[in-house]
């Protein structure tokens, strides 16, 4: 069963919000600042649009936001971060596995977004930034969502310095079950 939610967003569009498996162009729920400097949550649309049409870029790598033209603008001025309850990989069995925070708490994904404009007005899309794994993902996937300590969301979204130091940060362990496909 899916649940969702219909929310109004910015530009008084209605949007249909997933709140199980989330998948590439779904909106999403992320956190980041308006036009008071306060942390606020907004909805996004998860994925860039490409230069090329149907080309989607869901992911940043931390090594190369920077460089990368497409994200360094949107990674220097409007970072934020979307609230997860975990995220899946799938190991070489082609298993489907579900990583957790050890509590099963909500955690923090790194992320960016920026303003899109679409043939039907504007689009906020959002990106996932990957670092390199910790021990309890590397053993299933070369990459990982960079994951944002709670304490640390506000100096994310408001400090460049401290986000560029944090892009090297060791990630919290994590805990894995398989769920079925």
């Amino acid at each position: 069963m899916r649940y969702d939610h219909v929310v109004l967003n910015a530009t008084g569009k209605h949007i249909r919000v997933g709140f199980n498996e989330i998948f590439p162009t779904n909106y999403i729920v992320t956190l980041g600042l308006n036009q008071d400097s306060r942390v606020v949550p907004g909805i996004t649309q998860w994925g860039f649009q490409g230069f090329k049409p149907g080309q989607l870029m869901i992911n940043a790598r931390s090594e190369t936001v920077e460089e990368k033209k497409t994200f360094s603008k949107a990674f220097r001025e409007t970072r934020c971060v979307i609230p997860v309850s975990g995220f899946y990989e799938w190991d070489s069995e082609k298993r489907k596995l579900l990583f957790t925070a050890g509590d099963n708490d909500v955690f923090y994904l790194g992320g960016f977004y920026r303003v899109h404009k679409t043939g039907a007005g504007f689009e906020t899309e959002s990106i996932i930034m990957t670092t390199k794994p910790n021990n309890s993902v590397a053993p299933i996937h070369d990459r990982m969502p960079l994951i944002i300590q709670r304490d640390h969301i506000k100096d994310w979204i408001t400090d460049l310095d401290f986000a560029r130091n944090y892009l090297i940060a060791d990630m919290p362990e994590l805990t894995h079950t398989e769920v079925a496909k």
